[in-house]
Order: C-alpha cells, then structure tokens, then sequence
C-alpha cells in the first residue's frame, strides 16, 4: 500500500526470521520516549512468542529513535522515517511490512497485557467467522495508575451496533485477519484521525466483530490529546459524521442502534458547527448547530463542548 515511499531510506537492517511469525505488532511511534520501553516491553513479556514488532519510528524530534537502537531483539523489526508522514501513512506503511496471519496494534504509550496475545490469537482460532477481535481496557495515567475501566459489551450483535454511534474497540486492544484487512484496503487513505474506526468499519461489513470481556490492554489518557486540541476539532467533527453515516448505511443496525446513530450524527454536525463557529464563519457554523437540533433535539444542550459555547452552566 505504501511500497516505494522515499522516507525508507535508512532502514535499520534486521534479521529476517527464519519463519513467518504468526502475529505482527504494529507500532507508530512520535515523541514517545517516556513511554516507549515500556510499551515495547509490555510485547516482549507476552506469554505468545511467536510475534514480530514492525515499529515505524515516524520522524520523533525527542529520543525514541535511541530507546529503540537498544533492542537487539531480531523481531523488533525498525522503520525509521526522515519526518514525520502522519498518523494513517505510518500505518499504513507498518501493515505493508506485516507477515503475520493476524496482526495486533499497541500505541507507542498503551501497555499489553502478558497474555494479551496468546488470548486473541487462540480466540481468532477458535472463530473462524471473526474478523477482528478487542478487549476490555484499563485507563492509566502518566505515572501508569489505572484511574478508569472501557468494557464494551461482549454479546456480538450489541457490538455490532456500538459502531452505529461509537468505536468499542480501543485500537490497542484490537487484533484482526490480515488477509481480510488486505481485501478492504487496510487503513483508509482520506481519514486522518479515525483510521482505526475506519478499518473496523470496513471489516465489520464482511465479518463479526468480536470482544474479549477481560482487560488484555492499557490505555495510556494523557492531557495532550489530538481530539481535544482546537485546530483539529473540525477534522475530528467531519471524520464522526462521515464513518457513523457509513454505519448507517451498510451495517445491519437495531432500531435502538439507529436512533442512536442519528443522535450520534447529531452531536457530530453540533460540534462542527460550534468549531465552524469559532474559525469565524458565523452564518454557515449556526446553520449546522440548527441541522443538529432539529435532527435530535437532546443532543445539542447534552452536549458539554456546546454548552460551554452558549454560555450555559455546565
């Protein structure tokens, strides 16, 4: 998908294995250094040991690229990048050197827990109708103190129509078939932030999704976070809207799930209105605002971001 690209050059050269591993850890990594032995530790303790590490060092100005030269460890296979390509070309990139028949994902600052792969991998044995598999999460902060627990619902149609109106599967815990992932194209080109929900999306169309009612994962909430920084919060906006309308339209969906969708699409079009708003273009942010209302009325003072806006008590 992304052979050819030019920011290959310097490639650190690793030892090829001497069979194909079963699994491929993918791993972007940007100005990750206080957290990144840890993540990539979190993958060498797992109880599964037939696993690579395609770890795509995209252009970090800090020193993860030198956290990284201490693994001699001939499955942590390294792609440095000159600069930094973005989010979903890094992915994209690291999908393309994947060997392995399943292929997990751990964010440079989440941590896996030690049987995290031998659980999903003998899962997605076990299930050969299952397309991707997730987990339940814990949250942790800086320090790595769990302040906070993600269980999605494990029934498979209740999963199946969380994606009408949310993601349920924190990427970090999600591992799927590559051959199917290969077939839709793997991480979409045009989205930017939600490439994960993109995927899963697109898998969900042609096979179950699962959940593994355990928490294999930890999710690493850090105060800096893309979503909640303003310049991003129109892209953020445009993204939902667009991947909970393709819910709606190729997923089989409850009529909960539906009325939750369009609430879902709602908030989507209220928030972009209110970042439209912000950037200055008063008459076209409020016609947006008004688009949201009328479409689901409970949406627009449910919303904190909006509230905030209009100056009510939050």
């Amino acid at each position: 998908m992304c052979a050819g690209m030019g920011a290959q050059r310097g490639m650190i050269s690793q030892a090829n294995h001497a069979t194909v591993p079963r699994v491929s850890v993918l791993m972007t990594i940007y100005n990750a250094e206080p957290y990144l032995r840890a993540a990539i530790d979190s993958i060498i303790g797992q109880t599964f040991l037939d696993w690579e590490l395609i770890a795509v060092e995209n252009g970090s100005t800090d020193k993860s690229m030198s956290v990284l030269k201490n693994y001699a460890d001939p499955r942590v296979r390294v792609f440095p990048l000159e600069k930094n390509i973005g989010r979903t070309p890094a992915l994209r990139l690291a999908f393309d050197q994947a060997q392995g028949d399943y292929i997990a994902v751990l964010d440079a600052d989440d941590i896996s827990l030690p049987d995290r792969l031998a659980r999903q991998v003998e899962f997605l044995d076990l299930h050969p109708d299952v397309a991707l598999v997730g987990s339940w999460a814990q949250h942790i902060d800086e320090h790595g103190k769990v302040f906070g627990v993600f269980e999605p619902p494990d029934n498979q149609e209740e999963l199946q129509d969380c994606l009408g109106w949310t993601n349920p599967i924190v990427h970090s815990s999600a591992m799927y078939r590559r051959h199917l992932a290969q077939e839709v194209g793997g991480y979409p080109e045009g989205i930017v932030w939600a490439q994960d929900l993109g995927l899963t999306l697109a898998l969900a169309r042609r096979a179950k999704i699962a959940m593994i009612a355990d928490h294999l994962c930890q999710l690493r909430v850090l105060t800096a976070s893309m979503t909640r920084s303003r310049k991003n919060q129109i892209l953020v906006a445009n993204e939902a809207l667009l991947l909970f309308r393709r819910a709606a339209d190729t997923l089989q969906l409850s009529a909960k799930a539906r009325r939750l969708n369009r609430r879902a699409m709602a908030i989507a079009k209220i928030k972009l209105g209110v970042a439209t708003l912000r950037s200055g273009s008063f008459r076209e942010g409020l016609k947006m605002v008004l688009h949201g209302f009328v479409a689901a009325p409970s949406a627009l003072w449910g919303n904190g971001p909006v509230r905030r806006f209009f100056g009510a008590k939050v």
